[in-house]
């Protein structure tokens, strides 16, 4: 459950204390208390001459916070969290991602399945819908659900939609197909069973519940059928390869050159989550130059096993 409920709090307790991005990093965070941004914003008040990074300098003093009470520091916390680059537009799905948000918006309930190749950006437009639909979001991965005793997955399954209604949350199920594969495979009973509940579930839930997959084709029918909508996730298009760039390079700060622009377009196979690794890596190992970015974004498509796969490519 959300616990600082959004951008607009963090700003009205930091009162220009703090730069943009820092405060809506802050503002991703679930256990990030208003309490513990006004206490830390009042220290910093008082010693704000004394120092040239205050957004930095408040991070800090938050993450050590947070620490202090037993809690996941902020970077802990924030290492699922939506990228701040994230921008539906430069998602490649086979249908407008916007739209679609407006359409469940207006239609206050929906069963989704977003399926395609790893990294495309379909667990993160679960967290980016929930937050336009301003509602909490509930994220089960397959781990979350799978049980080692009879009966415990499928009662993990209906424990989360509860959860879901209780809360008026997005329900997002990630690596669905660990749980729901086809039943005429099935080798034991509980397979069977975990599909059973699931088909239940989904019949009585009126809220909003998506579901992932790299692995469309293993699921059971009478699941596919069940969900309103398939949207397939595919490798993005050079024009939202070349966008995502630019809005990466301008969060750090590097100058793009004509060359390395003429490279990134140049890249096949790129996903979302290939930017998103190397914005990460940049924390503790930065970039220097847009050149350095191009190589680790060439160095994570060198390690996929689908490249030249004439389905998923979606390089239009």
């Amino acid at each position: 459950m959300v616990i600082c409920k959004g951008l607009e709090i963090i700003k009205k307790e930091a009162n220009g204390a703090l730069d943009e991005k820092t405060m809506e990093a802050l503002s991703k965070n679930e256990g990030l208390a208003p309490a513990v941004v006004a206490k830390t914003l009042s220290v910093l008040g008082k010693i704000k001459h004394e120092i040239e990074k205050p957004s930095e300098i408040a991070y800090m003093m938050m993450d050590n916070m947070l620490k202090a009470q037993g809690r996941k520091g902020l970077e802990d916390s924030n290492v699922n969290s939506l990228p701040l680059f994230y921008d539906p537009t430069l998602v490649n799905a086979n249908i407008d991602l916007r739209e679609l948000a407006a359409g469940i918006e207006s239609a206050k309930s929906a069963r989704i399945c977003l399926y395609g190749v790893s990294g495309t950006g379909k667990s993160a437009y679960g967290r980016w819908l929930s937050e336009y639909l301003n509602k909490p979001l509930i994220l089960k991965k397959g781990s979350d659900l799978l049980s080692k005793w009879v009966g415990g997955t499928e009662k993990n399954i209906k424990m989360a939609f509860e959860e879901a209604k209780d809360e008026g949350a997005v329900l997002v199920f990630d690596e669905v197909d660990s749980f729901l594969a086809d039943r005429k495979n099935a080798r034991v009973g509980w397979e069977i069973t975990q599909v059973n509940e699931m088909l239940t579930q989904m019949e009585n839930f009126n809220g909003v519940f998506l579901a992932t997959t790299n692995l469309m084709e293993n699921l059971d029918e009478a699941c596919i059928r069940r969900f309103d909508a398939k949207v397939e996730f595919g490798y993005l298009k050079s024009v939202q390869s070349t966008n995502l760039f630019k809005k990466c390079t301008k969060e750090l700060g590097v100058k793009i050159t004509t060359d390395a622009k003429d490279s990134i377009k140049a890249l096949s196979n790129l996903a979302l989550g290939d930017f998103a690794t190397v914005m990460r890596q940049h924390r503790f190992n930065k970039i220097k130059k847009a050149s350095d970015f191009v190589e680790r974004l060439r160095a994570e498509t060198a390690l996929k096993k689908d490249i030249g796969s004439p389905k998923m490519g979606f390089l239009a």
